[in-house]
């Protein structure tokens, strides 16, 4: 008879189906009956099972990691010296908890220079919203005035040596530089006005706006300083860990003296209600996992404990960081929400070993695979109708193979008879 296992080592080394044959009541092992008849020497011994419908799981295994899931980035508020850190990555930490004790001195010098900010913002700002009563606006007004006061006097001045020049007083040369000047004088005032104009449009314009969002930009600034307060809280309840790194957990933190920059990370909390487990599929494995899977999480740091979960997704692009040297994908599967002595045991970075449900079936025609015949599409399986007639070869269409069972779509009904012969039966 034909070895059917043999082809189950053609199955993707990256993985492999970790399947199951569900039986109730005990399975296909139930099912069978060994022949009545032993075999004696080298005759091998006959196995039978009776075909009925049974539950058909199949499932595939990976490893990876906890991981957060429902994360905060806890970030530096401003450029300051951390003087006391009262936190361990790693530790539990409670909504409100002081984590980071800033240099009390450097924070009041940042204070102050925002607040130096806003102050000039905001009297900007006030500058553009009295525009038209502001300074610029007064000068602009008083040379249009001026220019315009000048302008009146040099026409009259010019209606009088016209008199004059009619009646031979004064030489024609006086007046021609009376009409040079007048037209002089008319430019200067259409300047004037062109000036005033001009600045009466800067105070309703781009520079107005500019100006209040300015304002408005120094005033959150000065804000988020958080007056004298010179520490860093937990914005909620969870476990501290370190900051990722380009996909990996980074060998940095913050530490009492160190240096920290406005919106350096400190470390991410996790919140116990939200845990991942994050694990790499190589390109073979892109097609059997797929959101909405639900997964079974062990791993040697829960003891005989399992948790379950859900495929939330898969990286739409290869983690280039991974040194593998081949493509690998990052999935990640939300955990359930943990019980209480679960959320005590479960650690970040602890290792976990995920099965995902890949394919079920709950009432499958399943056969052992060493009573298949051939391969598809030539399946076969040996079938008696009835007890004590000779077996005869059956084709058979099957679907999901697994070293448990194979599942068999057609070609068998309930009730008949599959038997093959034992390889190494019992002496």
């Amino acid at each position: 008879m034909a070895n059917f296992p043999e082809r189950l080592s053609r199955l993707p080394r990256r993985w492999m189906y970790v399947c199951a044959a569900l039986v109730a009541g005990g399975g296909l092992l139930a099912g069978m009956v060994l022949n009545g008849d032993k075999g004696h020497g080298d005759v091998p011994a006959e196995v039978s099972l009776v075909v009925s419908r049974q539950p058909f799981v199949a499932s595939v295994s990976f490893t990876g990691r906890i991981a957060p899931g429902d994360r905060i980035d806890l970030a530096a508020p401003f450029d300051a010296a951390a003087s006391r850190v009262n936190f361990a990555y790693g530790d539990q930490v409670e909504a409100g908890q002081v984590l980071v004790e800033l240099d009390p001195g450097e924070v009041r010098r940042n204070r102050a220079e925002a607040e130096i900010a806003w102050l000039k913002a905001e009297e900007e700002a006030f500058r553009m919203q009295n525009w038209a009563a502001g300074s610029d606006m007064r000068s602009a007004q008083r040379a249009v005035t001026a220019a315009e006061d000048d302008l009146n006097d040099l026409r009259l001045k010019l209606a009088e040596t016209r008199a004059l020049l009619d009646r031979g007083l004064v030489p024609r040369s006086e007046y021609d530089g009376l009409v040079q000047q007048l037209r002089q004088k008319e430019a200067g005032a259409v300047a004037a006005r062109e000036t005033l104009a001009d600045t009466a449009r800067r105070g309703q314009g781009g520079d107005r706006r500019i100006a209040l969002l300015q304002r408005d930009v120094a005033r959150s600034r000065y804000a988020a300083t958080g007056g004298s307060v010179a520490v860093v809280r937990a914005p909620q309840a969870g476990v501290i860990v370190r900051p990722d790194s380009g996909g990996e957990q980074a060998d940095k933190g913050v530490h009492a003296g160190s240096r920290l920059s406005k919106g350096q990370l400190l470390g991410v909390i996790a919140s116990a209600a939200g845990l991942d487990v994050v694990f790499t599929l190589d390109e073979t494995d892109l097609n059997i996992v797929v959101p909405g899977q639900r997964a079974v999480v062990t791993g040697p740091g829960l003891g005989a404990a399992s948790l379950h979960g859900t495929v939330t997704g898969v990286a739409g692009e290869a983690d280039r960081t991974a040194g593998t040297g081949k493509a690998v994908f990052t999935a990640r599967v939300r955990l359930d929400p943990l019980s209480g002595d679960a959320a005590r045991n479960v650690r970040i970075g602890m290792t976990a070993n995920i099965r995902l449900v890949t394919y079920e079936n709950p009432a499958a025609l399943v056969v052992p695979p060493l009573a298949v015949l051939g391969s598809a599409p030539q399946a076969a399986v040996m079938v008696r109708t009835r007890r004590g007639q000779p077996a005869q070869r059956r084709a058979i269409t099957i679907g999901r193979v697994a070293p448990a069972g194979v599942e068999v779509l057609s070609g068998l009904e309930v009730g008949e008879i599959v038997v093959w012969e034992r390889e190494n039966p019992e002496p």
